[in-house]
């Protein structure tokens, strides 16, 4: 059954959807999206603990703390229906072979996470929207490595947003695909190099950027830490081409009231 109907409320957009159409990536904040001040926090504190962050044996680096979710949504006159989608189950990604699933967590029964995912669907410009797909949540704890490399996630858009960092470095960096070797090593300068403070959110096409982030450094006598969701706009092969057959066009067309 699907989540219940949400309006989606008025934001201006407009800057972030000229720079994402004109360079590929934009930068914007939590404030700016609508959300409250306290968000990161309330959060973190309900998402972000031992019950549900794990470290997954072979998933990299090697200290990291993590969990997902995967939600399914439709767009209808200028609001969103969301269900929880079947399989978080990802297949080839981040240079690691085969299948893998990661601790699960369930956003929709949250009404803040909800808000949260329909916000950050507005980010993509509206000629850009289709009316139905996934999206990725991906909930990291890290402490000293983000990435091993920089990569590409093999989805349509990205978004960063950091919850907390301690500490420092965790600059945030985009290269075009050429700037960076076979090896991992980049070979020109980044297109940009950004350290997200809390609150703040970055929006980029995939395709355009190889991305990742500098390791964590730790604070005078103190210990790094990075809590930050990394969302993903998935193409449709990710999750929906083998479930063709039960598409939007098969599910009841039902609002929920």
């Amino acid at each position: 059954m699907r989540d219940h109907s949400i309006q989606t409320g008025p934001v201006d957009l407009k800057d972030v959807w000229a720079s994402l159409n004109s360079q590929g990536y934009a930068l914007t904040d939590d404030r700016e999206m609508g959300l409250s001040r306290r968000f990161p926090d309330e959060f973190r504190q309900m998402h972000f603990n031992k019950y549900i962050l794990r470290h997954d044996q072979g998933d990299r680096p090697a200290d990291r703390l993590r969990a997902r979710d995967v939600v399914r949504y439709w767009r209808h006159d200028g609001g969103l229906s969301l269900q929880e989608h079947e399989t978080i189950t990802i297949t080839d990604r981040a240079d690691i072979p085969g299948k893998r699933d990661h601790s699960r967590v369930r956003l929709l029964s949250d009404p803040q996470a909800r808000k949260l995912i329909c916000t950050f669907l507005q980010l993509v410009p509206p000629s850009r929207r289709k009316p139905e797909g996934t999206f990725g949540l991906n909930l990291f704890r890290t402490f000293t490595n983000i990435v091993t490399q920089p990569h590409h996630d093999q989805e349509e858009f990205i978004i960063v947003y950091v919850l907390t960092r301690i500490g420092g470095g965790a600059e945030t960096y985009l290269y075009e695909p050429d700037g960076v070797a076979e090896t991992g090593d980049p070979i020109a300068e980044p297109v940009l190099r950004h350290q997200l403070d809390k609150g703040e959110i970055l929006i980029f096409e995939d395709k355009l950027f190889k991305h990742g982030a500098t390791p964590l450094r730790n604070p005078s006598g103190g210990t790094a830490m990075r809590d930050a969701l990394v969302c993903t706009v998935d193409h449709r092969g990710t999750y929906l081409a083998e479930s063709a057959a039960t598409s939007s066009a098969a599910l009841p067309r039902t609002k929920a009231g």
